[in-house]
């Protein structure tokens, strides 16, 4: 590895900005993500104009767990881009990971329409919804809870937990037609987990 460095230490052109991301990438495909962190800084100042320059910073600092020196990048980037969908699905993981959750969630919800077809995405933002809901229902916030439990159900339609948690709360406020239609949806949906 310290041969492998030296050589590509040889490749770093500080004012090349497509010069140095080539390089960070190098090191990233190598899991040397330590060593892919000076490129890619170097770049985005460079670029800061060039959504793939910010984004490969802050996917490098992600998957180094430093999720603060990684919203940093998507933060400006996401003002600048709002629409870019690679952009906001990161966004919204590194929000989660800094425990933010109703900025995670916004984020992960508007990747989501970005692209509802990226599993990962659809997976964290169930993930945050689902907390949320039960947040909301710990805080006796039934009417923010269902709302949540009701997106959680478009997002995961085969999921039975949602329809539980929904029957409860409607039996804590005296919707008893309610909570026995969400309760059966939810037996149906244990015994028949691919419906």
């Amino acid at each position: 590895r310290d041969e492998a460095r030296t050589f590509c230490e040889q490749l770093y052109a500080p004012d090349d900005a497509e010069k140095l991301t080539a390089l960070g990438t190098i090191y990233a495909q190598h899991r040397d993500l330590e060593a892919a962190i000076k490129p890619f800084r170097r770049a985005a100042e460079l670029a800061p104009q060039s959504p793939q320059t910010q984004y490969n910073l802050a996917l490098t600092y992600y998957q180094l767990d430093r999720f603060e020196e990684a919203r940093a990048p998507l933060t400006k980037a996401i003002r600048r881009w709002p629409d870019l969908f690679q952009l906001n699905a990161l966004y919204g993981a590194v929000l989660l990971k800094l425990g933010e959750d109703v900025p995670a969630y916004q984020a992960l919800q508007h990747a989501q329409q970005l692209n509802p077809q990226d599993s990962g995405t659809t997976d964290l933002l169930y993930k945050i919804t689902l907390t949320l809901a039960r947040k909301s229902q710990g805080a006796r916030q039934y009417s923010n809870s269902l709302h949540y439990f009701e997106e959680a159900v478009k997002l995961r339609p085969q999921e039975s937990e949602p329809h539980r948690s929904m029957a409860e709360i409607y039996t804590l406020t005296d919707h008893l037609r309610e909570a026995a239609a969400e309760q059966r949806e939810a037996d149906r949906l244990s015994k028949n987990p691919s419906n």
